[in-house]
């Protein structure tokens, strides 16, 4: 009679090859997971600037009572308000931050980092009863904002 203690080559071989299977899937896995978070947390920064954009500089257009010109020219726009105030929203650092300037007592009201690998631009648009500055995101449309006051 044979005394049997140990496992058989076959028998490692065979275990160290689904381990290595198990483990490539498990990397996989970690991988699609990591990606899901990146984009979920890019989603959420570029939500929470856009609502910090849009309640700052519609809070401060209600509070000052209204605007009364917009100009905008290299991602740069001036606001003057009917308070006599001047603010300017910029892209800086070669489109890295935004910020939110009162040029009238030369304080900075915020700054935003951007996201990396996007292309961030501010337009003007302006109609006969509104003027309107969009913050747009090439790639992502849905997360632009508009600052919006009716024309007096």
């Amino acid at each position: 009679m044979k005394n049997k203690k140990g496992f058989t080559l076959v028998e490692i071989a065979i275990s160290v090859s689904l381990l290595s299977l198990v483990m490539v899937f498990m990397i996989k896995f970690v991988s699609i997971i990591r990606t899901d978070e990146d984009s979920i947390s890019l989603e959420t920064d570029m939500l929470l600037t856009k609502s910090i954009v849009s309640k700052t500089i519609n809070e401060d257009i209600k509070d000052e009572s209204g605007i009364t010109s917009i100009s905008c020219a290299n991602n740069k726009c001036t606001i003057s308000l009917k308070s006599g105030k001047n603010k300017t929203l910029e892209i800086t650092d070669e489109g890295t931050t935004l910020l939110y300037k009162d040029i009238t007592n030369n304080k900075i009201e915020f700054t935003r980092k951007l996201p990396n690998n996007y292309v961030f631009s501010l337009n003007k648009e302006e109609t006969n009863y509104l003027y309107i500055i969009e913050i747009n995101i090439d790639s992502h449309p849905e997360y632009n904002v508009e600052i919006v006051d009716k024309k007096s």
